[in-house]
Protein backbone atom coordinates (compact mmCIF):
# COMPACT_ATOMS: atom_id res chain seq x y z
CA UNK A 1 0.00 0.00 0.00
CA UNK A 2 2.09 2.89 -1.28
CA UNK A 3 1.60 5.49 -3.97
CA UNK A 4 4.05 6.02 -6.81
CA UNK A 5 6.28 9.08 -6.83
CA UNK A 6 4.11 10.54 -9.60
CA UNK A 7 0.98 10.06 -7.49
CA UNK A 8 2.66 11.67 -4.48
CA UNK A 9 3.67 14.68 -6.58
CA UNK A 10 0.13 15.04 -7.93
CA UNK A 11 -1.30 14.78 -4.41
CA UNK A 12 1.07 17.45 -3.13
CA UNK A 13 0.11 19.74 -6.01
CA UNK A 14 -3.59 19.19 -5.28
CA UNK A 15 -3.25 19.93 -1.57
CA UNK A 16 -1.03 22.95 -2.17
CA UNK A 17 -3.57 24.37 -4.61
CA UNK A 18 -6.38 23.72 -2.13
CA UNK A 19 -4.48 25.59 0.57
CA UNK A 20 -3.73 28.48 -1.77
CA UNK A 21 -7.28 28.88 -3.05
CA UNK A 22 -9.61 27.55 -0.36
CA UNK A 23 -7.77 28.24 2.90
CA UNK A 24 -5.38 31.18 2.85
CA UNK A 25 -7.75 33.75 1.29
CA UNK A 26 -10.37 32.99 3.97
CA UNK A 27 -8.29 32.75 7.15
CA UNK A 28 -9.15 36.17 8.54
CA UNK A 29 -12.88 35.76 7.87
CA UNK A 30 -12.89 32.29 9.43
CA UNK A 31 -11.04 33.47 12.54
CA UNK A 32 -13.34 36.47 12.95
CA UNK A 33 -16.45 34.30 12.57
CA UNK A 34 -15.08 32.09 15.34
CA UNK A 35 -17.01 29.03 14.20
CA UNK A 36 -15.73 25.53 13.64
CA UNK A 37 -14.71 25.23 9.95
CA UNK A 38 -16.99 22.29 9.18
CA UNK A 39 -17.26 23.18 5.50
CA UNK A 40 -13.48 22.95 5.06
CA UNK A 41 -13.44 19.57 6.80
CA UNK A 42 -16.14 18.35 4.41
CA UNK A 43 -14.25 19.68 1.41
CA UNK A 44 -11.15 17.82 2.60
CA UNK A 45 -13.26 14.70 3.08
CA UNK A 46 -14.58 15.02 -0.46
CA UNK A 47 -11.01 15.39 -1.73
CA UNK A 48 -10.08 12.15 0.01
CA UNK A 49 -7.49 13.88 2.20
CA UNK A 50 -8.40 12.03 5.39
CA UNK A 51 -8.41 8.55 3.89
CA UNK A 52 -5.16 8.46 1.94
CA UNK A 53 -3.58 5.77 4.15
CA UNK A 54 -6.73 3.67 4.62
CA UNK A 55 -7.82 0.79 2.37
CA UNK A 56 -10.48 1.30 -0.26
CA UNK A 57 -13.01 -0.97 1.48
CA UNK A 58 -13.42 1.65 4.24
CA UNK A 59 -13.47 4.67 1.97
CA UNK A 60 -9.75 5.31 1.66
CA UNK A 61 -7.51 5.48 -1.38
CA UNK A 62 -4.73 3.16 -0.12
CA UNK A 63 -2.02 5.64 -1.09
CA UNK A 64 -0.10 5.04 2.11
CA UNK A 65 1.60 6.92 4.91
CA UNK A 66 3.86 8.99 2.69
CA UNK A 67 0.64 10.41 1.28
CA UNK A 68 -0.63 11.02 4.82
CA UNK A 69 2.54 12.97 5.61
CA UNK A 70 2.20 15.03 2.42
CA UNK A 71 -1.39 16.05 3.16
CA UNK A 72 -0.54 16.84 6.80
CA UNK A 73 2.46 18.93 5.77
CA UNK A 74 0.58 20.91 3.12
CA UNK A 75 -2.41 21.67 5.34
CA UNK A 76 -0.14 22.91 8.13
CA UNK A 77 1.70 25.01 5.58
CA UNK A 78 -1.60 26.58 4.49
CA UNK A 79 -2.73 27.32 8.08
CA UNK A 80 -1.71 25.29 11.15
CA UNK A 81 -5.09 25.00 12.96
CA UNK A 82 -6.72 23.45 9.90
CA UNK A 83 -4.33 20.51 9.90
CA UNK A 84 -5.83 19.06 13.10
CA UNK A 85 -8.08 16.84 11.05
CA UNK A 86 -5.07 14.84 9.88
CA UNK A 87 -4.96 13.35 13.35
CA UNK A 88 -8.62 13.31 14.32
CA UNK A 89 -10.17 12.42 10.96
CA UNK A 90 -7.24 10.36 9.73
CA UNK A 91 -4.39 8.94 11.80
CA UNK A 92 -5.57 8.94 15.41
CA UNK A 93 -9.31 8.16 15.34
CA UNK A 94 -10.36 6.27 12.17
CA UNK A 95 -7.01 4.51 11.80
CA UNK A 96 -7.17 3.36 15.43
CA UNK A 97 -10.69 2.02 14.87
CA UNK A 98 -9.52 0.31 11.67
CA UNK A 99 -6.54 -1.23 13.48
CA UNK A 100 -8.37 -2.46 16.59
CA UNK A 101 -12.12 -2.45 16.02
CA UNK A 102 -14.61 -5.16 15.22
CA UNK A 103 -15.91 -5.18 11.66
CA UNK A 104 -19.22 -3.60 12.64
CA UNK A 105 -17.38 -0.74 14.38
CA UNK A 106 -15.13 -0.25 11.38
CA UNK A 107 -18.06 -0.23 8.98
CA UNK A 108 -20.09 2.19 11.09
CA UNK A 109 -17.43 4.78 11.90
CA UNK A 110 -14.44 4.75 9.57
CA UNK A 111 -16.00 5.61 6.18
CA UNK A 112 -18.03 8.41 7.78
CA UNK A 113 -15.02 9.83 9.60
CA UNK A 114 -12.86 10.02 6.48
CA UNK A 115 -15.58 11.93 4.62
CA UNK A 116 -16.10 14.19 7.69
CA UNK A 117 -19.76 13.19 7.84
CA UNK A 118 -18.80 12.34 11.40
CA UNK A 119 -16.20 14.23 13.42
CA UNK A 120 -13.90 12.42 15.82
CA UNK A 121 -11.91 13.21 18.96
CA UNK A 122 -9.32 11.35 21.02
CA UNK A 123 -9.99 11.33 24.77
CA UNK A 124 -6.64 10.49 26.29
CA UNK A 125 -5.19 13.37 28.35
CA UNK A 126 -6.56 14.00 31.85
CA UNK A 127 -6.46 17.11 34.08
CA UNK A 128 -3.62 15.65 36.18
CA UNK A 129 -1.33 15.01 33.23
CA UNK A 130 -0.89 13.95 29.63
CA UNK A 131 2.63 12.57 29.28
CA UNK A 132 2.06 10.37 32.35
CA UNK A 133 -0.83 8.68 30.56
CA UNK A 134 -1.13 5.76 32.96
CA UNK A 135 -0.25 7.45 36.24
CA UNK A 136 -2.53 10.44 35.66
CA UNK A 137 -5.57 8.41 34.63
CA UNK A 138 -8.50 8.74 37.03
CA UNK A 139 -11.32 7.94 34.60
CA UNK A 140 -12.90 4.57 35.38
CA UNK A 141 -15.23 2.19 33.59
CA UNK A 142 -17.07 -0.29 35.81
CA UNK A 143 -18.87 -3.28 34.32
CA UNK A 144 -22.60 -3.48 35.09
CA UNK A 145 -24.22 -6.31 33.18
CA UNK A 146 -24.09 -5.54 29.48
CA UNK A 147 -22.90 -1.99 30.10
CA UNK A 148 -19.98 -0.06 31.54
CA UNK A 149 -20.47 2.99 33.75
CA UNK A 150 -17.84 5.63 33.03
CA UNK A 151 -16.91 8.40 35.45
CA UNK A 152 -14.05 10.86 35.19
CA UNK A 153 -12.62 13.74 33.23
CA UNK A 154 -10.40 14.45 30.23
CA UNK A 155 -8.61 17.67 29.32
CA UNK A 156 -7.24 19.37 26.18
CA UNK A 157 -9.37 17.24 23.86
CA UNK A 158 -9.30 18.83 20.41
CA UNK A 159 -12.62 19.16 18.53
CA UNK A 160 -14.56 17.31 21.25
CA UNK A 161 -17.26 19.99 21.41
CA UNK A 162 -18.13 19.38 17.75
CA UNK A 163 -17.31 15.66 17.62
CA UNK A 164 -19.79 12.84 17.08
CA UNK A 165 -17.57 10.10 18.52
CA UNK A 166 -14.69 10.12 21.00
CA UNK A 167 -12.22 7.34 21.78
CA UNK A 168 -12.19 7.36 25.59
CA UNK A 169 -9.48 5.58 27.59
CA UNK A 170 -10.46 4.37 31.07
CA UNK A 171 -9.23 2.14 33.85
CA UNK A 172 -11.27 -1.03 34.00
CA UNK A 173 -8.93 -2.65 36.54
CA UNK A 174 -6.92 -0.18 38.63
CA UNK A 175 -4.78 -2.94 40.17
CA UNK A 176 -3.63 -4.25 36.79
CA UNK A 177 -1.62 -1.11 35.88
CA UNK A 178 -1.15 -0.82 32.11
CA UNK A 179 -3.06 -4.05 31.56
CA UNK A 180 -6.06 -2.50 33.31
CA UNK A 181 -6.72 0.22 30.70
CA UNK A 182 -9.48 -0.18 28.12
CA UNK A 183 -10.73 1.96 25.24
CA UNK A 184 -14.32 2.79 24.32
CA UNK A 185 -16.03 4.40 21.34
CA UNK A 186 -18.39 6.93 22.91
CA UNK A 187 -21.07 8.75 20.97
CA UNK A 188 -21.16 12.32 22.23
CA UNK A 189 -24.97 12.27 22.49
CA UNK A 190 -24.67 9.71 25.30
CA UNK A 191 -26.33 10.78 28.57
CA UNK A 192 -23.63 11.82 31.05
CA UNK A 193 -21.19 13.11 28.42
CA UNK A 194 -20.31 16.81 28.66
CA UNK A 195 -17.79 18.84 26.65
CA UNK A 196 -16.78 22.33 27.84
CA UNK A 197 -14.66 24.46 25.55
CA UNK A 198 -11.41 25.80 26.98
CA UNK A 199 -10.71 29.17 25.42
CA UNK A 200 -7.18 29.46 24.07
CA UNK A 201 -6.96 32.88 22.43
CA UNK A 202 -3.35 32.38 21.39
CA UNK A 203 -4.35 29.43 19.18
CA UNK A 204 -7.15 31.18 17.30
CA UNK A 205 -10.71 29.92 16.88
CA UNK A 206 -10.48 27.12 14.35
CA UNK A 207 -9.12 24.27 16.48
CA UNK A 208 -11.23 24.16 19.65
CA UNK A 209 -9.93 22.33 22.71
CA UNK A 210 -12.12 21.07 25.52
CA UNK A 211 -12.50 19.54 28.92
CA UNK A 212 -14.69 16.44 29.09
CA UNK A 213 -16.72 15.21 32.04
CA UNK A 214 -18.31 11.78 32.30
CA UNK A 215 -20.96 11.44 35.00
CA UNK A 216 -22.38 7.94 35.44
CA UNK A 217 -22.21 7.64 31.66
CA UNK A 218 -23.49 4.25 30.55
CA UNK A 219 -22.12 2.73 27.36
CA UNK A 220 -22.85 -0.75 26.02
CA UNK A 221 -20.12 -3.34 26.41
CA UNK A 222 -20.12 -3.53 22.62
CA UNK A 223 -18.68 0.03 22.57
CA UNK A 224 -15.33 -1.31 23.76
CA UNK A 225 -12.54 -0.93 21.20
CA UNK A 226 -10.41 -4.06 21.21
CA UNK A 227 -10.51 -6.29 24.25
CA UNK A 228 -10.68 -5.34 27.90
CA UNK A 229 -7.18 -4.48 29.08
CA UNK A 230 -5.84 -3.63 25.61
CA UNK A 231 -6.34 0.13 25.96
CA UNK A 232 -2.74 0.95 26.82
CA UNK A 233 -1.45 -0.94 23.79
CA UNK A 234 -4.09 0.71 21.59
CA UNK A 235 -3.11 4.16 22.88
CA UNK A 236 0.61 3.60 22.37
CA UNK A 237 0.24 2.40 18.78
CA UNK A 238 -2.17 5.27 18.09
CA UNK A 239 0.53 7.64 19.33
CA UNK A 240 3.04 6.08 16.94
CA UNK A 241 0.87 6.95 13.96
CA UNK A 242 -0.10 10.30 15.49
CA UNK A 243 3.54 11.29 15.91
CA UNK A 244 4.08 10.89 12.20
CA UNK A 245 1.29 13.34 11.41
CA UNK A 246 2.41 15.83 14.08
CA UNK A 247 5.96 15.67 12.72
CA UNK A 248 4.66 16.26 9.18
CA UNK A 249 2.48 19.14 10.38
CA UNK A 250 5.46 20.68 12.16
CA UNK A 251 7.44 20.33 8.94
CA UNK A 252 4.76 22.20 7.01
CA UNK A 253 4.73 24.95 9.60
CA UNK A 254 8.53 25.23 9.53
CA UNK A 255 8.35 25.58 5.74
CA UNK A 256 5.72 28.30 6.09
CA UNK A 257 7.98 30.16 8.52
CA UNK A 258 10.94 29.86 6.15
CA UNK A 259 8.97 31.11 3.15
CA UNK A 260 7.45 34.15 4.85
CA UNK A 261 10.80 35.02 6.48
CA UNK A 262 12.62 34.91 3.13
CA UNK A 263 9.92 36.96 1.44
CA UNK A 264 9.91 39.59 4.18
CA UNK A 265 13.71 39.79 4.40
CA UNK A 266 13.80 40.50 0.66
CA UNK A 267 11.20 43.30 0.96
CA UNK A 268 11.79 45.06 4.26
CA UNK A 269 14.44 47.77 4.34
CA UNK A 270 16.33 49.17 7.30
CA UNK A 271 19.12 51.78 7.23
CA UNK A 272 18.75 51.90 3.47
CA UNK A 273 19.33 48.15 2.94
CA UNK A 274 17.11 45.11 2.61
CA UNK A 275 17.24 43.38 5.97
CA UNK A 276 18.18 40.16 4.18
CA UNK A 277 21.54 41.73 3.45
CA UNK A 278 22.47 41.74 7.14
CA UNK A 279 24.60 38.88 8.39
CA UNK A 280 22.39 37.95 11.36
CA UNK A 281 19.33 37.62 9.13
CA UNK A 282 21.32 35.55 6.63
CA UNK A 283 22.42 33.31 9.50
CA UNK A 284 18.82 32.72 10.59
CA UNK A 285 17.62 32.01 7.07
CA UNK A 286 20.50 29.62 6.36
CA UNK A 287 19.78 27.69 9.53
CA UNK A 288 16.12 27.39 8.58
CA UNK A 289 16.94 26.15 5.08
CA UNK A 290 19.32 23.48 6.33
CA UNK A 291 17.15 22.31 9.23
CA UNK A 292 13.99 22.11 7.13
CA UNK A 293 15.86 19.96 4.62
CA UNK A 294 17.06 17.60 7.36
CA UNK A 295 13.60 17.50 8.96
CA UNK A 296 12.05 16.55 5.63
CA UNK A 297 14.25 13.47 5.37
CA UNK A 298 13.31 12.28 8.87
CA UNK A 299 9.57 12.67 8.31
CA UNK A 300 9.54 10.80 5.03
CA UNK A 301 11.89 8.07 6.22
CA UNK A 302 9.35 7.26 8.97
CA UNK A 303 6.43 7.45 6.52
CA UNK A 304 8.09 5.03 4.10
CA UNK A 305 8.80 2.58 6.90
CA UNK A 306 5.08 2.57 7.71
CA UNK A 307 4.39 1.94 4.05
CA UNK A 308 6.77 -1.04 4.23
CA UNK A 309 4.55 -2.57 6.94
CA UNK A 310 6.39 -1.44 10.07
CA UNK A 311 5.08 0.47 13.06
CA UNK A 312 7.99 2.88 13.03
CA UNK A 313 8.02 3.84 16.70
CA UNK A 314 11.70 4.80 16.80
CA UNK A 315 11.66 6.76 13.57
CA UNK A 316 8.40 8.59 14.25
CA UNK A 317 9.63 9.57 17.72
CA UNK A 318 12.93 10.86 16.34
CA UNK A 319 11.09 12.77 13.62
CA UNK A 320 8.54 14.19 16.04
CA UNK A 321 11.25 15.38 18.42
CA UNK A 322 13.67 16.84 15.88
CA UNK A 323 11.09 18.43 13.58
CA UNK A 324 9.42 20.00 16.61
CA UNK A 325 12.74 21.58 17.58
CA UNK A 326 13.31 22.78 14.02
CA UNK A 327 9.82 24.22 13.84
CA UNK A 328 10.26 26.14 17.09
CA UNK A 329 13.58 27.59 16.01
CA UNK A 330 12.09 28.57 12.64
CA UNK A 331 9.08 30.23 14.25
CA UNK A 332 11.27 32.12 16.74
CA UNK A 333 13.58 33.32 13.97
CA UNK A 334 10.57 34.43 11.91
CA UNK A 335 9.25 36.48 14.82
CA UNK A 336 12.64 38.16 15.17
CA UNK A 337 12.84 38.90 11.45
CA UNK A 338 9.35 40.42 11.39
CA UNK A 339 9.88 42.41 14.58
CA UNK A 340 6.74 44.20 15.80
CA UNK A 341 4.73 43.12 12.77
CA UNK A 342 4.89 39.54 14.04
CA UNK A 343 2.23 40.41 16.62
CA UNK A 344 -0.30 41.89 14.21
CA UNK A 345 -3.56 39.99 13.79
CA UNK A 346 -3.28 40.77 10.08
CA UNK A 347 -0.39 38.30 9.82
CA UNK A 348 -0.22 34.64 10.93
CA UNK A 349 3.21 34.91 12.59
CA UNK A 350 2.03 34.76 16.20
CA UNK A 351 -0.16 31.76 15.31
CA UNK A 352 2.93 30.11 13.80
CA UNK A 353 4.89 30.65 17.00
CA UNK A 354 2.13 29.35 19.27
CA UNK A 355 1.42 26.25 17.19
CA UNK A 356 5.11 25.44 16.93
CA UNK A 357 5.24 25.30 20.72
CA UNK A 358 1.93 23.43 20.98
CA UNK A 359 3.07 20.67 18.64
CA UNK A 360 6.17 20.09 20.74
CA UNK A 361 3.74 18.91 23.41
CA UNK A 362 1.09 17.02 21.42
CA UNK A 363 1.46 13.23 20.99
CA UNK A 364 4.17 13.16 23.65
CA UNK A 365 6.24 16.13 24.81
CA UNK A 366 9.75 16.92 23.59
CA UNK A 367 11.18 15.87 26.94
CA UNK A 368 9.38 12.52 26.76
CA UNK A 369 10.74 11.94 23.26
CA UNK A 370 14.25 12.60 24.56
CA UNK A 371 13.78 9.98 27.28
CA UNK A 372 12.37 7.41 24.84
CA UNK A 373 15.17 8.01 22.35
CA UNK A 374 17.89 7.83 25.03
CA UNK A 375 16.45 4.67 26.66
CA UNK A 376 16.39 3.05 23.23
CA UNK A 377 19.99 4.06 22.49
CA UNK A 378 21.11 2.70 25.85
CA UNK A 379 19.35 -0.58 25.16
CA UNK A 380 17.15 -0.24 28.23
CA UNK A 381 13.77 -0.06 26.48
CA UNK A 382 13.79 -0.81 22.73
CA UNK A 383 11.41 1.49 20.90
CA UNK A 384 10.55 -1.03 18.20
CA UNK A 385 9.07 -3.59 20.58
CA UNK A 386 5.54 -2.80 19.29
CA UNK A 387 6.35 -3.08 15.58
CA UNK A 388 3.71 -5.78 15.03
CA UNK A 389 1.25 -4.74 17.76
CA UNK A 390 -1.80 -4.06 15.60
CA UNK A 391 -4.68 -6.54 15.56
CA UNK A 392 -6.19 -5.79 12.15
CA UNK A 393 -2.89 -5.51 10.30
Amino acid sequence: MAASSEEITALRDTMREFGRKEIRPHIRALELAGEFPRDIYRQLGALGAFGVMLPEDVGGSAMGFEALAVVSEELAYAYPPLSAGMNLQAATVPLTIRNWGRQDQIDHYVPRLVTAELLGANGMTEPDGGTDFLGAMRTTAVRDGDEYIINGQKMWITNANVADVVIVYCKTDAAAKHRGVSAFLVDTATLGFEASRVKCRTLGNLMPTNGLTFTDMRVPASAMLGQEGEGFKIAMTAMDFGRLTVAARSLGLARACLDVAVEYADLRTSFGEKIGSYQMIKHQIADMVVEVAAATELVYKAARLYDAGNIATRESSIAKYYVGEVCNRAAQATVEIFGGYAFSDELPISIYLNFAKLWQTGEGSANLQRILIADDALGWKPMDRHRSAVRNA
